[in-house]
């Protein structure tokens, strides 16, 4: 007595049996997901909420805050001034003799460098003006830094923040390697401002030098950590 294949007995069967097939397989490969890829997945979900986090709604610090009554006043309590998170818009930056003329934002990620010049806040001895340390701000070659090249020795830096007005007088210009330390030194106590670009400043994309302009302080409040 000949059996009767399952296949040949029943046509259907040429679907069901590849549909059944993939279904088991589909299966085994979401419990193979859930084992090995959801660690990594949700490693980079709390990555992504993380980072959304700390760029959501930046504010505009110089357009609200309410500067103190006189700019012409040695301290100021750093308790008594707003600091700006990544992001924030709390000042603009002009530069005498030149078309430089941009708002400054706390932060130096790409999104803020598209937006005008960032401040580099990835060391703490590094800071904002007034806080006694070394300013380091960051402007694309092609936009917003890109009068840099106009810069002499003696020119007035000024930015206007939301607490204050600073004057910084340049001091020297000059052209570095992207990746030399010695560029700036976050070890400083005197308020020092550094503003760099990529050069050369028609470059388009990744360049390997740096032109940095050095100014010293002239004249702003101080900001009083103590108080």
């Amino acid at each position: 007595m000949k059996h009767k294949s399952f296949l040949r007995g029943n046509p259907a069967a040429y679907v069901v049996t590849p549909v059944a097939f993939a279904l088991v397989t589909l299966a085994l490969l979401l419990g193979l997901n859930q084992v090995f890829l959801a660690p990594y997945l949700g490693l980079w979900n709390w990555f992504l909420s993380s980072n959304a986090s700390e760029q959501s709604d930046p504010a505009d610090l110089l357009s609200t805050a309410v500067k103190p009554e006189t700019d012409d006043a040695e301290t100021i309590p750093l308790s008594s001034i707003t600091y700006p998170n990544e992001g924030d818009r709390y000042a603009t930056i002009t530069i005498e003799g030149t078309e430089v003329n941009a708002p400054v934002y706390y932060g130096d990620n790409t999104t803020i460098l598209n937006q005008g010049v960032g401040t580099y806040k990835d060391d703490s001895r590094a800071g904002i003006p007034g806080e006694s340390k070394t300013i380091l701000l960051a402007g694309h070659n092609n936009t917003f830094f890109n009068d840099l090249q106009s810069v002499e020795v003696g020119d007035v830096v000024t930015i206007e923040t939301h607490y204050g007005t600073y004057t910084y007088t340049v001091e020297e210009c000059k052209v570095l390697e992207y990746n030399d330390t010695s560029a700036y030194d976050f070890t400083r106590t005197d308020e020092n401002l550094i503003l760099y670009t990529c050069y050369p400043f028609d470059a388009l994309g990744f360049t390997s030098q740096r032109y940095f302009v050095y100014a010293s302080y002239t004249s702003g409040p101080m900001l009083d950590a103590d108080n």
